[in-house]
C-alpha cells in the first residue's frame, strides 16, 4: 500500500488444513487473516501513530553459517573445516555458546585488531584461500610441490619480517586491554570516531587508549600532557592535546592523538612506538586552514636546521616565544609583553610573516612609551635586538636561504656574563671578519 508517497506493508495467514493443531490448538498460528482486498483499491487512513523502536545487531554466526562462509570463501575442506573451528575454541578466541553460536572473545577481539593494525591482508579469507588454490593446483598435477612452498615461505617469511617490526603495536594493544593500566588510566580527550571519551596512560611508553574503539596511540616521551581548551583537530574531530617537555626552555605544542600517529600528509613520519621521534603534531601539519599549524603561527623557517619552521608557542605567555618545528632552536621575544600573534601581512623583504606584539603599560622599550608595534623578525633590527635566541649558533638568513645578509645582531655590549664578548647572535658563517 502507498500513502503519503511511502509503501506500506501488512502480513497475514490463512489456515488451509490445521494439521497436528486440530488436537494441539495452543500451537496453532496466532496471525489474523488479511481482509479481501483488489488491486488499485482505495483505502481510508482512520488513524497514524509512530512506534519509537531501534535496530539491533546482528547475531553471531552459527557453527554451520561460519561452516559456510568457509566453504564459500575456499578456506579449508571437508575434513579440515572442523579442525580450524576446533582449534580457535581451543585456543580461547571463540566460545560456542546457546543455540551453537560462535562468540569470539577479548582475547579473540583483541588479537583480530592488533593483525589489522599491523597487516590488515591477514585477516582476511583470501589469504588462507590462496594457499589452498596452491595446494589444489598441486594435487592437479598443474604445479610442483617444491616451488609451490618455496614460493609460499618466501611469501609468508616477508609478512613475519614486517609484523615483527612493527609487534610493538600488538603489545601496547594487548597491555592496554588486559593489564591494570587500561583501568587506571584516566579519561582526558573525547575520541574522534566514537566521540567518548580517550584514557591517558601515564606509565612509560605514555600512550592513549580508547576502551571503545579499542585503538592505541603513541605519544611523545618525556614531557607532560593535558587538555587543549577543548579544541578539536579540523581533519579527524579528535580534541587537540598539548604536550609540554620539562624545563625552562622545554617545547609546547599542541597534537591530534590520530595526526600523530597517522600523518594524513605524504611524506611526514609516523610516530614511532615508544621512542621520542615526532609523529605529525600540529606544528608540522600541513593543513591550509587550521590555526594550530604552521600555515597559521609559522613565522620564518628555522635558521638553525633549514627545515623547520619557526612557530609561535600558544601558551607561552608572558614569556612568549618561537619555537623550532623539527629542532631544539628557539627565540624569547621581548619581555614584560601583553600579547604577541602572528599577522597575516608579510614582509615585503623576506617574504617572513610579520609579528604584532603588544607591551604592557609602562613596559615599553620604544620611543614615547609605544606599546603596539609590528615588524619583520628577520629584517627589523630593533624588534631582532630585543629578542634573545636560546640552542642555537644561527640566527636568521634572509629569505630563507642561505645566501642572504644576515640581519639582527642582538643587544651589543649587554651580554649576561657567560663568557662570549662578541653578540649571542652573532654568526661566524655570515660574516668576512675572519675570512
Amino acid at each position: 500500500m502507498v500513502a503519503g508517497g511511502e509503501t506500506f506493508t501488512a502480513t497475514g495467514s490463512v489456515v488451509l488444513r490445521p494439521g497436528f493443531t486440530a488436537i494441539m490448538p495452543w500451537k496453532a498460528s496466532q496471525a489474523a487473516p488479511l481482509p479481501p482486498l483488489k488491486e488499485g483499491e482505495v483505502l481510508q487512513i482512520k488513524s497514524v501513530e509512530l512506534t519509537p523502536g531501534k535496530t539491533s545487531p546482528p547475531e553471531y554466526l552459527t557453527e554451520s553459517e561460519l561452516i559456510e562462509l568457509m566453504e564459500k570463501n575456499g578456506i579449508g575442506t571437508d575434513a579440515s573445516i572442523p579442525t580450524h573451528i576446533n582449534n580457535i575454541c581451543e585456543r580461547n578466541y571463540v566460545q560456542v555458546q546457546s543455540g551453537r553460536r560462535v562468540v569470539p572473545t577479548e582475547l579473540g577481539i583483541t588479537l583480530i585488531k592488533g593483525y589489522q593494525l599491523i597487516d590488515p591482508e591477514l585477516c582476511r579469507p583470501q589469504v588462507r584461500s590462496h594457499v589452498e588454490k596452491q595446494i589444489n593446483l598441486i594435487a592437479a598435477g598443474s604445479a610442483e610441490k617444491g616451488a609451490v612452498v618455496a614460493h609460499t615461505i618466501e611469501q609468508f617469511k616477508a609478512k613475519f619480517m614486517f609484523f615483527v617490526g612493527h609487534v610493538t603495536r600488538m603489545d601496547a594493544l594487548f597491555e592496554a586491554s588486559f593489564s591494570p593500566l587500561a583501568s587506571s588510566g584516566k579519561p582526558i580527550s573525547k575520541c574522534g570516531k566514537c566521540r567518548r571519551y580517550i584514557k591517558y596512560i601515564s606509565a612509560r611508553p605514555q600512550r592513549l587508549y580508547c576502551p571503545t574503539c579499542e585503538d592505541v596511540y603513541s605519544l611523545p616521551q618525556g614531557g607532560s600532557l593535558k587538555q587543549y581548551k577543548g579544541l578539536e583537530c579540523p581533519l579527524d574531530g579528535f580534541e587537540l592535546l598539548l604536550f609540554s617537555l620539562t624545563g625552562a626552555d622545554g617545547k609546547t605544542y599542541p597534537l591530534c592523538p590520530f595526526c600523530y600517529n597517522y600523518p594524513p600528509f605524504e611524506g611526514v613520519v609516523k610516530a614511532a612506538e615508544g621512542s621520542t621521534k615526532l609523529g605529525m603534531p600540529c606544528t608540522s601539519c600541513l593543513h591550509p586552514t587550521c590555526k594550530h599549524s604552521p600555515a597559521q603561527q609559522g613565522v620564518l623557517a628555522c635558521p638553525e636546521c633549514s627545515v623547520g619552521m619557526l612557530v609561535l608557542d600558544p601558551v607561552a605567555a608572558p614569556k612568549w616565544r618561537l619555537d623550532c618545528s623539527r629542532c631544539s632552536f628557539l627565540i624569547y621575544l621581548p619581555k614584560d609583553l601583553h600579547s604577541a600573534k602572528v599577522s597575516k601581512e608579510r614582509c615585503q623583504e623576506c617574504s617572513s610573516k610579520l609579528l604584532d606584539i603588544e607591551w604592557l603599560k609602562g613596559k615599553s622599550p620604544l620611543p614615547g612609551g609605544v606599546t603596539s608595534f609590528c615588524g619583520c623578525l628577520s629584517c627589523d633590527e630593533l624588534l631582532t635586538g630585543l629578542c634573545e635566541v636560546k640552542h642555537g649558533k644561527t640566527f636568521v638568513k634572509r629569505g630563507g636561504g642561505g645566501r642572504g645578509r644576515g640581519r639582527g645582531r642582538g643587544r651589543r655590549g649587554r651580554g649576561r656574563g657567560r663568557g662570549r664578548a662578541r653578540d649571542k647572535n652573532f654568526d661566524p658563517r655570515m660574516s668576512f671578519r675572519d675570512f
